[in-house]
């Protein structure tokens, strides 16, 4: 057998091991509890709200949560963030927001700024993306063209293990954003933005036991209602503050 093809069966079975992972983790989350799931995501959004990390990042990427897909809330991070400071509050600094906006069904996805909630619509799949022109018709920056590097991605997905491997939901969308940020970083020699992704208790898993290829991403931290869970030297770096 050449290494081709020794390659091409490997990756076949990972790509059957992801498979059978997804359905399992996808009943799980089906028969999860809604109390429990609201639940859930009141303290995972408050233990981010609350986090250095967080309060300290000035220009992020986060996803606008589903609920038809069982992903964690982030409904209150978002309003937080696009919430104008309290009058006369000069230390607070608004932060500067991009979220995500697929283009097509080969994994191209855009992160472009909004400054709002309205600022979204829902596309064929009745999911919020954001237009990429603003009410007045002008474009909205895209994040790949950003003159500043981001703080901080807060990232979905549908399972979760503690050595930082993160199992999507296969449309290969995020690792293929993440793997252009990263290189994007790279060229204009930025500090790589701290990769977070929020969990439910029932979406982690132990060290190693979800499959990777080398396209796949890794994070940085998990946050699941038992509170952050450090997993590269980036995230115990920046545990207190991002500079």
């Amino acid at each position: 057998m050449s290494n081709n093809d020794q390659e091409a069966d490997n990756l076949e079975s990972v790509f059957k091991q992801k498979r059978i992972i997804r359905s399992n983790v996808r009943q799980t989350l089906k028969s999860m509890d809604p109390s429990l799931r609201s639940q859930e995501d009141d303290i995972i959004q408050s233990i981010v709200l609350e986090a250095p990390w967080f309060k300290s990042s000035k220009r992020l990427c986060a996803y606008i949560s589903c609920s038809a897909l069982r992903e964690v809330d982030t409904s209150k991070l978002l309003s937080q963030i696009l919430s104008p400071a309290p009058d006369g509050n000069k230390l607070q600094t608004a932060k500067i927001l991009y979220v995500p906006r697929v283009e097509d069904k080969n994994s191209n996805m855009r992160m472009f700024n909004i400054s709002r909630i309205d600022d979204l619509v829902a596309n064929s799949m009745n999911i919020l993306e954001p237009a990429s022109v603003d009410a007045d018709g002008n474009a909205r920056e895209d994040v790949l063209h950003a003159n500043d590097p981001v703080d901080l991605f807060i990232l979905p997905g549908l399972a979760f293990d503690r050595s930082g491997r993160r199992l999507g939901r296969g449309g290969g969308y995020y690792d293929t954003f993440l793997k252009n940020y990263k290189e994007l970083a790279k060229e204009k020699n930025w500090r790589l933005p701290l990769f977070v992704a929020l969990s439910y208790s029932v979406q982690i898993m132990d060290e190693e036991v979800i499959p990777v290829t080398p396209n796949d991403v890794l994070v940085d931290a998990l946050v699941s209602p038992t509170g952050v869970i450090p997993i590269t030297s980036a995230a115990l770096g920046r545990a207190c503050v991002i500079e």
